[in-house]
């Protein structure tokens, strides 16, 4: 390992003791990534991707009792519209936090908590799902196994609500965060779930999150994932789901701040006529780099799967779109789709859109598509024949087209949040929104 990469594993040697179930994913997600290290641009998966950057940065783990005020977790993250845990570093931190409205058969606490009191829904699905060979970042946020958040959904939960909020404060020097979700949601439950991602203080920060979540026959999840850093942040999200018999998940990501965001979607429908729906809206100006990919597998015949991710690229930035689904042999009567659409606002804005199809199965209904293009001249010109300026002619084409992607956020104060900061990232915004 180089120094950067042994910055980012100190102190995972020295973690508390904890249970056997915890420590032996804990030992073997840290020599996966002493093996590993971070990626290079020599594997096929990150070649678009360099994380050179990150090599620059002396980063250390976060101190989870950082002094965080809840205006200045307000400020970052919004309002909160329901319950909301707040995790400072990756520690939950009760203060900053509040359970005010949460519906019955919804519960959510530390993982730390979770494993002491209830090992027995923690233990058959805790770091079983996220895989770390061949994913060295996932098996870095492994390595510091023990703490984070732990939602469980039962069978009377119908519709409830709850929000974690991940703060990562790099104050005092470069600051790394390795958030860690478990959610197992049993069988007929419904729930609501939002990850919010922000960054407090202006000194380099990494935050490498990984979210496990388990759904039982028929359990319906709505997940959501917000990331709003600034240009001095290093963003990493691995999401990794397991889905049984007709569950249905809908997750969506909204990528819009920091250096380098990566999101790593692995959905697995291990369960006859089981749903998915995997979105994202992302945008990327200067120098910036947003990439994500996505795996959506069908194991078992009747699944049914959608995909579709949206980006608008300024300046001098760069996207990546790796999107596959694969159907298994045996998996027939498959149904999914997949799309990548990006509007690109200068020349020198580049986006590799790669989706990808693997089919081992007969008598299944698959397609994927990718569009990249410019604002459209006559669009404009009718604007501005119809007295818009310039940049509010093109500030209403651009929140056009990202409005398809906030309106797929079902959470009417969610779907507010979203829109305000798409909004921000235009010229007359705030105007368009106002006039909306």
């Amino acid at each position: 390992m180089n120094a950067a990469e042994q910055n980012l594993l100190a102190g995972a040697e020295s973690l508390p003791p904890a249970p056997g179930f915890v420590a032996g994913p804990r030992r073997a997600g840290r020599e996966a990534f002493e093996r590993l290290g971070l990626p290079t641009t020599r594997q096929e998966d990150w070649r678009f991707t360099p994380l050179a950057p990150i090599s620059a940065h002396a980063f250390g783990r976060g101190d989870p009792a950082a002094p965080v005020s809840a205006d200045e977790v307000e400020r970052s993250a919004g309002r909160p519209f329901g319950p909301r845990l707040v995790f400072v570093n990756g520690r939950l931190r009760a203060e900053l936090s509040s359970a005010h409205g949460v519906q019955a058969g919804l519960h959510a606490s530390s993982l730390q908590h979770a494993i002491a009191m209830s090992p027995g829904l923690v233990e058959p699905r805790l770091a079983r799902t996220a895989p770390i060979d061949g994913s060295p970042l996932a098996a870095l946020n492994t390595a510091f196994l023990g703490d984070g958040a732990f939602v469980h959904v039962s069978g009377g939960a119908k519709g409830g609500v709850v929000e974690l909020v991940f703060v990562t404060v790099a104050r005092q020097g470069p600051a790394a965060s390795f958030p860690r979700v478990l959610v197992v949601a049993d069988p007929g439950s419904e729930a609501t779930l939002v990850e919010t991602y922000v960054v407090l203080g202006d000194r380099p920060a990494f935050t490498n999150g990984v979210t496990e979540i388990a759904l039982g026959r028929g359990a319906r999840l709505d997940h959501y994932q917000v990331q709003d850093q600034p240009a001095s942040a290093f963003h990493f999200t691995t999401l990794s789901v397991d889905q049984g018999p007709e569950a249905r998940l809908s997750t969506h990501a909204s990528a819009l701040g920091a250096a380098i965001s990566r999101s790593d979607v692995l959905a697995r429908l291990t369960g006859e006529g089981a749903e998915a729906v995997v979105s994202g809206l992302y945008m990327a100006d200067g120098r910036r780099l947003v990439d994500n990919h996505s795996v959506v597998e069908h194991a078992v015949p009747r699944g049914t799967s959608r995909e579709l991710f949206k980006g608008i690229l300024d300046g001098e930035a760069r996207a990546v779109f790796a999107g596959r689904i694969r159907v298994l042999e045996g998996a027939m009567k498959t149904d999914a789709h997949q799309s990548n659409s990006n509007l690109l606002l200068s020349r020198d804005a580049v986006v590799d859109s790669m989706p990808q199809l693997e089919i081992y199965a007969d008598d299944v209904k698959c397609g994927h598509g990718g569009t990249v293009g410019e604002l459209d001249p006559e669009a404009l010109f009718y604007l501005r024949s119809r007295g818009l300026t310039l940049p509010r002619a093109r500030s209403l084409l651009i929140y056009a087209f990202a409005r398809e992607m906030v309106d797929r956020v079902a959470l009417p104060a969610l779907r507010d949040r979203v829109g305000r900061l798409v909004a921000a990232r235009l010229p007359e915004g705030e105007q368009i929104l106002e006039a909306a």
